[in-house]
């Protein structure tokens, strides 16, 4: 996270973050932690107080793509990859789980050997979308060992879910395992919580960040040759072709929520 005087902004993975990380640190008052850690991390902080309250966010389609090509590269660095590719079964996780059997079977039967072929060639159009099944397709989110795995509500995407567990409390954002409740009636109590003021998106990163740095009253320092962490750039301009008509679909109903809400442009018509 990123903290200053009268800000803060969360980091989402693979929306620009370590560009602003790099950038933040010209400025010797603010104050940097872990990269990626959340709200509830950063308590002591003081973080309600603050005037501008910041997230981060990206074209869904790009996200997935780019969490993917970015684990490809990364292997064991990324958590994403480890969490498809590992066998996890912990005691503290499963009472947390309605679909217990499910969970210890997936996990138990996984082919670890073949799920980490899935991130070797990062230029496989196919391994990408069966990638995409397994996070987007709910009887495969067993297959994912952390927490996104005991989500009971099938309409919920993974991008979605990291967002709301990245910029909302958990003592708000438990209500996503309670299978009782709608997941309609959740998101919308939930985007109340949010309480976000200010967004950066990826797309328009350094644009969104100069207009911030005025706003909060900060000099322009350097912005070029800033190391970007980022994944070759060749893809954005026909990142739809990754894309199956089919997955393009899962992405927009499962993460309709985002793209309702940045009003991102839903693409799978103008596609195929």
């Amino acid at each position: 996270m990123i903290i200053g005087k009268n800000f803060f902004i969360t980091e989402m993975p693979k929306t620009g973050t370590t560009f602003l990380r790099n950038y933040f640190k010209q400025h010797k008052k603010i104050k940097i932690t872990s990269h990626h850690d959340t709200i509830d991390e950063n308590i002591k902080q003081k973080l309600s107080t603050k005037k501008f309250k910041v997230g981060t966010i990206r074209n869904p389609y790009l996200w997935y793509l780019s969490f993917w090509k970015w684990s490809c590269e990364q292997k064991k660095k990324s958590p994403l990859y480890s969490d498809i590719t590992s066998r996890r079964i912990k005691i503290k996780r499963l009472k947390f789980n309605t679909n217990l059997f499910s969970y210890i079977f997936l996990q138990l039967s996984k082919n670890k050997k073949k799920l980490k072929l899935l991130f070797e060639d990062v230029n496989s159009k196919k391994n990408f979308n069966i990638f995409l099944k397994i996070l987007l397709i709910s009887k495969n989110r067993n297959m994912v060992s952390s927490d996104y795995s005991f989500i009971p509500h099938k309409e919920l995407g993974y991008m979605t879910y990291y967002f709301i567990t990245q910029n909302v409390s958990k003592k708000y954002y438990k209500n996503l395992y309670n299978s009782d409740l709608k997941l309609s009636s959740i998101l919308k109590n939930l985007d109340k919580k949010l309480n976000m003021n200010y967004f950066f998106r990826t797309e328009n990163l350094e644009k969104d960040l100069k207009i911030f740095l005025k706003k909060v009253k900060l000099p322009i320092k350097k912005l070029k040759n800033l190391n970007k962490n980022s994944t070759s750039n060749n893809f954005k301009k026909d990142f739809k072709n990754f894309f199956t008509k089919k997955n393009l679909l899962l992405v927009e109903k499962k993460d309709q929520y985002l793209f309702k809400k940045f009003k991102y442009k839903k693409i799978s018509k103008l596609r195929f």
